[in-house]
């Protein structure tokens, strides 16, 4: 299964116009940005001419942000049942990932779930939430959510994010910490979410300085999250770009674990992609979801075949 996310987005939304040379052509609401891609290192642009249109380039070299028209003092884009506010940040980074565009709908799902007895709603976790995309989903769709990241800038812009969408006090604990200690510790105090959301880099490290490696460390942190769910009723996303694992690896370690049934549940997964104006497509990561399901044959939807994942 692949997802396809920039046709679906609306005008004040995200496109991507062209892609090549390991750089991407993109309209923020209107707002057109040209920065680096490594998927795209691949391929060669299919219309030329419109880069000269870019209003703002990341330079590579020099680490910084050029432009051609000033940045926007309020940039927001169309997610659908939320905005998210679009900066020029470090490293070529705009402050939301578009090709997350399919995930956020399927966060914003209706569920069937106890409340919790306090909030009277049902509980989210976001580990690695960065600037808080899928927070704003899932607190659309009626969750409150522990938002976790290493990085203070990101836990704040969270708050930036929910003012956009006029929640001045949005339910959401806005935590500035390590992802994988903080559901360590979750577990020790025997919390319980209904859906747990995740975006780790394939290497990182957090406030402490400690080292994170995707390949070695993911494994510890889904079996911590298995003990965060619960079992009659849950979601979990995970999403990722790492050459070293990918959505069969995930897949496969759910599979096999004696600590989580999936017969009762609906498992999808394979690559996010975003798709330019002239039909081609641009590898965005893998993906992964579970969720507990009543229906009677449950759904089991893979993608283990991506070496085509990046043909045009």
């Amino acid at each position: 299964m692949r997802l396809s996310a920039s046709q679906a987005l609306s005008d004040d939304g995200y496109r991507l116009i062209d892609f090549g040379d390991g750089r991407k052509l993109e309209s923020l609401a209107g707002y057109v940005v040209d920065r680096p891609s490594p998927a795209a290192a691949w391929a060669k642009p299919a219309i030329p001419d419109r880069w000269n249109s870019a209003d703002a380039r990341y330079d590579l070299e020099t680490k910084k942000w050029k432009f051609v028209t000033p940045w926007p003092e309020s940039l927001l884009l169309d997610c659908g049942a939320f905005r998210m506010p679009c900066l020029a940040k470090p490293f070529g980074h705009v402050g939301v990932f578009p090709e997350q565009f399919d995930n956020w709908q399927w966060l914003g799902n209706p569920v069937s779930t106890m409340a919790d007895s306090t909030s009277g709603l049902p509980s989210a976790l976001n580990l690695f939430g960065y600037t808080g995309a899928s927070t704003m989903a899932l607190v659309s769709a009626g969750f409150q959510v522990a938002h976790v990241d290493a990085a203070k800038p990101n836990v704040q812009a969270v708050s930036v994010a929910g003012v956009a969408n006029g929640w001045a006090t949005p339910p959401i604990r806005y935590l500035i910490d390590d992802a994988p200690k903080f559901a360590a510790r979750e577990v020790r105090r025997g919390r319980r979410y209904h859906t747990i959301v995740m975006d780790p880099p394939a290497y990182g490290h957090g406030p402490s300085g400690r080292g994170w490696q995707l390949d070695r460390d993911l494994w510890s942190l889904l079996q911590d999250c298995v003990k965060l769910v619960d079992p009659a009723s849950f979601r979990l996303l995970l999403t990722g770009h790492s050459p070293s694992v990918d959505q069969s690896d995930v897949v496969a370690f759910f599979e096999q674990n004696a600590a989580i049934d999936t017969s009762g549940l609906r498992i999808a997964s394979g690559r996010s992609q975003l798709t330019d104006e002239s039909g081609r497509h641009l590898d965005a990561g893998f993906f992964v979801r579970l969720e507990t399901t009543t229906d009677e044959k449950c759904e089991t939807e893979t993608d283990r075949g991506s070496d085509d994942s990046n043909a045009g």
